[in-house]
């Protein structure tokens, strides 16, 4: 899970976060065909000045290349993209994506996005392009819906706002247990204290972009499926979600209306010395359905 809100890690009840560059580059890895795809669906205004571009949460760089790609594409002058993260470690992972050519045309710096937002709206110098993937939502941000109008508010005339999400909570993670499935992801809503309803609720991401003022909101699906088997889909499932699951289901399970035998049921599952463990059936898969989020400015 993403975010960088302080865990209760003291009291066993907030969520997991420990090995957080594995799981950058872990999600990164999964993600990386519909991040590729979502980001060539985006285009930069017909502006006669360089293309600038933001990354805001750039996290371990997967849309870094795409992003690069745009001001190369747009064929005026020295586009740039800048990209920030309030995370040193995840500057750095970030960094290693970048080649010497690619380096030329980043901006890379650990930074607050909402003060390089308002800073880029307050010199007029705002950005044809502004993406955020995983990083606009009620863990990270207690107003995410303010966090969004920042960033509206940096938009060049006619610009962008991307908001990817990788759609945790409706992906299919443990197929042919769905009623389980659906307790262990209230579960673990509960841990992370994400709200289940309301202005702040993670998936109100086009409202927020209407409520910016911002025009043409749309949202489109990335799907993201595979065997568990398959390298990617493995280290995603192992490393990433089925740990948190279990994490969820001890600190929030019986809040979450779990009995003892879907307790003890969702040990069996999620345990990898279990003989039901769930990555030893040879059937096993995930589906994660990514949305990407698009408003746009309104032109001079």
């Amino acid at each position: 899970m993403q975010g960088n809100r302080q865990a209760r890690a003291d009291t066993g009840a907030g969520p997991e976060v420990s090995g957080y560059v594995e799981y950058l580059l872990t999600n990164r890895d999964f993600t990386a065909p519909a991040v590729a795809a979502a980001v060539g669906t985006i285009t930069v205004g017909a502006r006669d000045l360089a293309p600038r571009v933001l990354d805001a949460g750039t996290g371990a760089g997967g849309a870094l290349p795409g992003l690069v790609g745009l001001v190369r594409a747009a064929e005026r002058g020295n586009g740039r993209v800048v990209a920030v993260d309030l995370d040193e470690r995840a500057v750095e992972v970030a960094r290693a994506v970048l080649d010497d050519v690619a380096m030329e045309r980043v901006d890379l710096r650990v930074a607050d996005l909402r003060e390089v937002a308002a800073e880029a709206a307050a010199a007029d110098e705002r950005f044809d392009v502004i993406w955020s993937s995983d990083v606009i939502w009620p863990a990270t941000f207690e107003d995410p819906a303010a966090v969004v109008q920042a960033l509206a508010a940096a938009l060049a005339p006619g610009g962008t706002l991307a908001l990817f999400t990788t759609n945790y909570y409706q992906s299919m993670f443990l197929p042919g247990h769905t009623r389980l499935e659906r307790l262990i992801r209230t579960a673990s809503e509960l841990t992370w204290g994400l709200p289940d309803d309301g202005p702040a609720q993670y998936e109100r991401l086009g409202a927020w972009l209407r409520q910016a003022g911002l025009r043409e909101v749309t949202v489109r699906v990335f799907p993201v499926s595979s065997v568990a088997s398959e390298p990617a889909a493995r280290a995603f499932l192992t490393r990433i979600v089925w740990p948190e699951m279990r994490h969820a289901v001890a600190s929030h399970g019986r809040a979450a209306g779990m009995s003892d035998a879907d307790v003890a049921r969702a040990g069996e599952l999620l345990d990898p010395g279990s003989p039901a463990w769930i990555g030893a059936d040879p059937d096993t898969f995930v589906v994660q359905p990514t949305l990407l989020w698009t408003g746009r400015a309104a032109p001079r």
